[in-house]
């Protein structure tokens, strides 16, 4: 009797707190993204399946796992087959995602020196966890149900802000409005260098209600004069040295931002092909003052003040101010129309010495990329003072970027054959 207490006290257990997916084929691939960090996984190669025991028991289909089996193997018929293992979901987004997603909660000190200079003291950047029993079951839904993306959810904590100066306080700056990062590993010194020196022509930068921020505008002019070193931008069909260049981190870690916030964006443009340092592909703001701009308006009652830094191979900007009744969400990237890379290009120079040549473009594919930005408020209806009905003030917003296929393209030092031609390979 006890025996047979036991094996069903195991059935129950299992049926009343189902942990495994039977018989279950794996998609091949899954996006587990946050706003700031994608991971594309093939769960196929993952660790996530475990061996258990299906058999029929009173026209229920139950799993046992392989130490219990013995209690029940007078009662019942086994089958061992693989199914999902919440246990190893865990395991895997602890060990692998939550440490690139968790930060810790920096406060900050902002103050005005007499010249009117803003001065921060620490970062302000928001601590962020993943909420690893939330995700658990969202990855688990997703395997099961063969969903594409998992938008994980994030635990927040807010930095303290402590506001010094009488000035500020009066332009209502007091806590932190919302955040952008982007991420410059890997990049080479004269473009580390040209991303710090713009950066630091934004921060203390203040934003008047109503008020249209250009960045060209703010950023001045770009030479030598102003601290800005040769590096490659992509001009055309080419990638050439300027002064400035990487300037566009500095661009996309704002637009970031400004999207965080809900701010209406009045001009943005996507690069002309996929650059690895502006991943999450479809969030970047390309710019080249002041032909190509990133513009927005701060289209609320308040004041609005920039912080903008790096940390490590991170770039950051930080908006204070005061926070509004609206919160953002953003959905995507949803990939559609891939191009391969054309054939490989090549040009003749008499500029560069006979035999030497210079690398102008590196192959990559073009795609089409699309995020929606959702806004939503708390009071959702507003009267229209004109004809006093009522309207949704929640809104989405297409984002939509196409990115060019591009090939490997090189200038050789030397006279074209005669019969090539330009585009010759």
């Amino acid at each position: 009797m006890r025996y047979i207490t036991r094996s069903l006290f195991i059935l129950g257990a299992f049926l009343c707190f189902p942990t495994l997916s039977l018989a279950l084929d794996l998609p091949d691939s899954l996006i587990l993204k946050t706003d700031f960090r994608i991971w594309e996984i093939n769960p196929q190669q993952l660790d996530l399946l475990s061996d258990y025991q299906k058999t029929d028991f009173g026209g229920l289909e139950v799993a046992i796992n392989r130490e219990d089996a013995p209690l029940t193997s007078e009662l019942i018929s086994n089958e061992s087959i693989k199914g999902l293992d919440s246990m190893k979901i865990r395991h895997y987004l602890e060990t692998v995602v939550a440490p690139e997603v968790y930060r810790a909660k920096e406060d900050v000190t902002i103050d005005m020196n007499q010249e009117g200079k803003v001065i921060f003291e620490g970062t302000g950047l928001y601590g962020r966890q993943l909420d690893l029993e939330a995700a658990t079951k969202m990855m688990e839904y997703a395997l099961k149900h063969d969903l594409k993306y998992v938008h994980l959810p994030l635990l927040r904590e807010d930095p303290v802000v402590t506001v010094l100066s009488d000035k500020l306080k009066e332009f209502g700056i007091k806590e932190l409005i919302s955040g952008g990062e982007t991420d410059f590993s890997y990049s080479p010194y004269n473009r580390i260098s040209n991303i710090n020196t713009g950066l630091s022509k934004f921060s203390g930068h203040i934003v008047k209600p109503g008020e249209e921020f250009v960045f060209g505008n703010v950023l001045g002019p770009v030479d030598a004069s102003t601290g800005f070193l040769r590096e490659l931008v992509i001009k055309g069909d080419k990638t050439v040295p300027e002064f400035g260049g990487g300037l566009c981190q500095v661009s996309t870690t704002a637009y970031r931002a400004v999207l965080a916030a809900g701010y209406p964006v009045t001009a943005r443009r996507n690069h002309s092909y996929a650059v690895s340092y502006y991943k999450p592909l479809g969030l970047d703001a390309t710019v080249y003052p002041p032909e190509v701009e990133m513009k927005f308006i701060n289209d609320t009652p308040h004041y609005m003040l920039i912080q903008s830094f790096t940390v490590g191979n991170k770039a950051y900007y930080n908006f204070y101010g005061q926070k509004t009744n609206r919160t953002v969400h953003m959905i995507g990237p949803y990939y559609g129309g891939w191009f391969a890379p054309p054939a490989e290009r090549v040009e003749y120079s008499p500029n560069l010495k006979p035999g030497e040549t210079q690398v102008v473009g590196h192959a990559v594919p073009g795609v089409n990329v699309t995020w929606y930005r959702y806004v939503t408020y708390d009071d959702e209806m507003v009267q229209d003072e004109v004809t006093g009905e009522k309207e949704n003030k929640s809104f989405i917003e297409t984002i939509y970027s196409k990115y060019q296929a591009r090939p490997n393209f090189y200038i050789v030092g030397e006279e074209a054959p005669a019969d090539a031609s330009s585009n010759g390979t």
